[in-house]
């Protein structure tokens, strides 16, 4: 039975407590699954609150049925009247949608996505530019159909541009193809394109980092099943002190 699976791989830049990167996880009331992904311009709180701002509001509005393009219109137009036009923030979806047998990309960003058929690259790059600050800004799609053996990849700049201080940048559409290849579950992918964009900047991120990885792939039958699984590390500020009694 062919499974969707869905990888995710995020690090904050080097000595930020923030991530300006967002990405969120739902379910299409029509069947299938989008992944929204925001990168706010700078890093930190304020760009964290911001890419969160988008998130949330894309998110709803995909819950709702709305269509992908139109859900990357509704958010740019409130963003662009809510902060003036003053701030920016990239958006793509990845969505899965089983109703129509189609998965596409969709983007707000000049940061480029990719399709791996059958081995086959397929580069997502028609220009696009990110959202909030240009009255009546539209996305870009781009389409493809739902079949086993098929993935899509998005990343944000952090990743893309890694290593070009370090003077060992790569070609990222030709390295996911690599990735990819024989490849058994995205969640591995993910950690490997994340892994390779660290190394490249020496273990010292310049931006904020994160990977979306999207794939249909055929499994031995299965029951229906759906798993889920985050990891997370939790900083010391984060966690709650405990009080200690003492007993009498």
């Amino acid at each position: 039975m062919p499974r969707l699976l869905v990888g995710v791989g995020k690090m904050n830049r080097y000595a930020s407590r923030d991530s300006g990167d967002t990405v969120e996880v739902v379910e299409r009331p029509g069947g299938g699954i989008s992944v929204v992904v925001a990168d706010a311009q700078g890093s930190g709180p304020g760009a964290k609150l911001l890419s969160s701002l988008v998130t949330a509001r894309a998110v709803s509005l995909l819950k709702d049925g709305v269509r992908d393009t139109a859900v990357h219109e509704a958010v740019h137009d409130h963003l662009y009247h809510y902060k003036s036009g003053k701030v920016s923030c990239t958006l793509t979806t990845l969505t899965a949608d089983t109703r129509r047998r189609v998965l596409t990309i969709t983007r707000n960003t000049d940061i480029s996505a990719y399709f791996v058929c059958d081995g086959r690259l397929e580069a997502a790059d028609e220009p696009s530019k990110p959202m909030g600050t240009s009255d009546g800004l539209g996305p870009v799609q781009r389409s493809v159909s739902l079949d086993e053996n098929i993935w899509a990849v998005t990343v944000t700049d952090g990743v893309a541009r890694a290593g070009s201080r370090t003077g060992i940048a790569v070609d990222i559409g030709a390295a996911v193809r690599g990735y990819v290849e024989d490849a058994t579950d995205a969640q591995s992918v993910a950690a490997r394109i994340l892994g390779d964009a660290v190394q490249r900047d020496r273990g010292r991120p310049v931006d904020d980092m994160s990977v979306v990885v999207l794939g249909v792939l055929a499994q031995e039958p299965t029951d229906e099943r759906r798993f889920m699984t985050v990891s997370v590390p939790l900083r010391e500020d984060m966690l709650c002190e405990k009080e200690l009694s003492v007993g009498q």
